[in-house]
């Protein structure tokens, strides 16, 4: 009894050695990702009596196995004013508001190749007025209930939606300043700013869609940083933007007004000189005519 209570202490002795010198095993996990490999762009294709563009996409999921998640592409416009593509029908959108495509995959593998998945977007869901665009789709994977799981690539591309207003660049086109004024310490919708006023002459621009610009900047001619897509142009400038359709050869604005926050101004403490740009452009961003650059304080 006591030869056989001294071997079973033995063997429990060499058991609890041999698993602490044993090397724990832990079972590590990937987090889900999505890593891009290709896109590719069929335009003009028909589906369903509907005309449209087919966005073609390769990519390899990890980490996703018997996941339900969403393959998103949303729309940026691609030009000095930038900004999201707003929805505007209440079919393919965002809950943000803004137009989007969705595509649900559920990977059976891990990883999961996708060697070419297609999403296709009709033309008139992307709810823009008739004009020429500089267009980028910004693709992710997401999660079913939202969140990104991965940015997968942005892709530039123009669209042109028939009825626009053709530009005759043979006609001389014009923007004659007049005046600008500013009132400050204006409040709109709950927020407190400066209120800013331009005069001016259109000649030429009749049907043309275009903008009056204002650019922010220091008196040195250091560009102030905008922190809001709202009021921030394609460089990132801080800017506030006007549409504009000239009804007439030569229309007359006697007080065209933009509102911009004070709290847009991302600047330190203190008293600062500054200068607004004001500016007539083209829809794409191209200069029309510079009307007037104006000197301020702005004291935060």
């Amino acid at each position: 009894m006591r030869k056989f209570l001294y071997l079973s202490v033995i063997m429990l002795c060499f058991a609890a050695k041999t698993n602490a010198a044993s090397p724990a095993l832990y079972k590590f996990t990937v987090a889900p990702n999505a890593v891009f490999d290709k896109i590719w762009i069929d335009y003009d294709i028909t589906e369903n009596g509907t005309k449209g563009l087919k966005i073609h996409l390769k990519f390899t999921a990890n980490g996703m196995k018997d996941m339900d998640a969403f393959v998103a592409v949303y729309f940026e416009y691609n030009d000095e004013i930038g900004g999201i593509v707003k929805d505007k029908n209440k079919k393919m959108y965002s809950t943000a508001g803004d137009v989007a495509l969705y595509t649900a995959i559920k990977p059976a593998y891990d990883p999961a190749v996708y060697n070419d998945l297609q999403l296709f977007m009709p033309y008139n869901e992307l709810d823009l007025e008739p004009g020429e665009y500089d267009l980028t789709m910004d693709i992710k994977v997401i999660y079913k209930a939202g969140g990104i799981i991965s940015p997968l690539t942005k892709h530039n591309f123009e669209y042109s939606k028939p009825g626009s207003p053709t530009i005759n660049t043979d006609t001389w086109v014009n923007a004659i300043f007049e005046n600008i004024w500013v009132d400050y310490d204006v409040t709109e919708n709950g927020q407190n700013g400066m209120r800013v006023h331009v005069k001016c002459k259109l000649v030429e621009l009749k049907d043309v869609d275009c903008y009056l610009a204002l650019y922010f900047q220091k008196k040195d001619g250091e560009k102030i940083i905008g922190t809001n897509t709202e009021f921030r142009s394609k460089s990132g400038q801080l800017a506030a933007y006007k549409t504009l359709k000239p009804a007439y050869a030569e229309s007359v604005y006697k007080d065209i007004q933009l509102f911009i926050p004070y709290s847009e101004f991302n600047l330190s403490k203190g008293r600062h000189d500054l200068k607004l740009s004001a500016d007539i452009i083209y829809k794409n961003g191209d200069l029309i005519k510079h009307l007037k650059t104006h000197d301020f304080w702005f004291e935060k």
